[in-house]
């Protein structure tokens, strides 16, 4: 007789991958209709089945309607998001929340302002060389921490549509991707 870990454990080997993590504070950018119709109705409906799922899981399932790029923000796109951009002021500190549904190590990530139209980080404002990390308690740093909004932004981030502050984790073993965007402004 199975035990339920051991079911559990076939699954996962079954299905290829369990479900990850995701950025959950600030609320980051959703999917919506510009996002169905760029990357296509079946990347949309993989990457909305597991929202803590790796981005390749809906690589996978591109087919002949996907036209955006997956791995800036999931495919989520500002267009969707415009009534959710967040207006920020240098030293304005931001908690994030991560929901670690299942971690695979070791892996590495960072929080940093991205450009939009390029897909470039202007600003990186955290790294982790190990992530997840190893503590378990309550002062986790990983799942739980803050960011302080650089004053070197400038005219770069000036306005909505231009930057996203991005989570990313990458597990070079298991070749998956996490990423959630913040789309945000700096307010003069």
């Amino acid at each position: 007789m199975f035990s339920t870990l051991t079911k559990l454990i076939a699954l996962g080997s079954v299905a290829g991958v369990w479900s990850h993590a995701v950025m959950k504070e600030p609320v980051p950018r959703q999917a919506g209709p510009v996002h169905e119709e760029l990357c296509g109705a079946t990347v949309a409906k993989v990457l909305a089945r597991d929202l803590t799922g790796p981005i390749e899981n809906a690589m996978d399932a591109a087919d002949g309607e996907y036209n955006c790029d997956a791995y800036f923000c999931r495919g989520y796109q500002y267009e969707d998001n415009i009534d959710n951009v967040k207006a920020v002021k240098a030293g304005d500190v931001l908690d994030f929340k991560i929901d670690m549904v299942a971690s695979h190590r070791p892996g590495y990530a960072n929080v940093s302002i991205v450009d939009i139209a390029t897909n470039e980080i202007i600003e990186p404002l955290r790294t982790w060389d190990e992530y997840p990390g190893y503590n378990i308690g309550p002062d986790r740093d990983d799942i739980k921490f803050n960011i302080t909004m650089p004053d070197t932004l400038g005219a770069t981030c000036d306005a909505p549509g231009k930057c996203v502050l991005q989570w990313y984790w990458y597990v070079p073993r298991s070749s998956q991707t996490y990423e959630s965007c913040l789309d945000l402004y700096v307010e003069a």
